[in-house]
């Protein structure tokens, strides 16, 4: 059983609801999709989107990761987001993760979770600590990501999975 969520530089999780069935319109394959919020000091702050590659054989996390102004519905202009794929290490001592180009998410045409950077213009930005920070936060405290990462069944605590 997953232990209580860390605190970390002011973040709190807010899961989404339930536990997606796809199938990956590439291969075939089946994988499951989670999504939540990310508080910080008790604002929306981030907006993710994890595919969990289920059908495949190596694990992969597929995350879309949205930081800005997410308390104001219209504040699109004011939100920015990246890709970036998620794996264990070889070393088992935790996780790697690399930025990659949006247009390898399911969410690349996605309107509301802002401007998409690419991986360049991911290095460049004064928010890219953040969505390491975020990221890392994530990873550790959603019960369905760090059980899938982690080897073991998906932990759907706090989520519905329609089979």
């Amino acid at each position: 059983m997953a232990d209580k969520p860390k605190p970390a530089a002011g973040f709190s999780l807010e899961l989404g609801s339930e536990v997606a069935n796809i199938v990956c319109d590439h291969c075939g394959k089946p994988f499951k999709s989670v999504h939540g919020f990310i508080k910080k000091d008790d604002w929306a702050y981030s907006a993710y989107f994890a595919t969990l590659q289920t059908g495949h054989d190596k694990i992969m996390v597929g995350l879309s990761l949205s930081i800005g102004k997410w308390w104001v519905d219209t504040a699109v202009d004011e939100r920015s987001w990246i890709y970036m794929l998620v794996w264990p290490s070889e070393s088992g001592s935790g996780f790697e993760l690399r930025v990659e180009e949006p247009r390898g998410s399911r969410h690349a045409d996605s309107k509301s979770l802002g401007r998409k950077l690419s991986v360049d213009e991911a290095r460049e930005s004064p928010v890219l600590d953040d969505f390491f920070a975020v990221a890392d936060y994530l990873i550790d405290n959603d019960p369905a990501v760090f059980s899938y990462l982690s080897g073991d069944e998906i932990n759907i605590t706090g989520r519905v999975c329609k089979h």
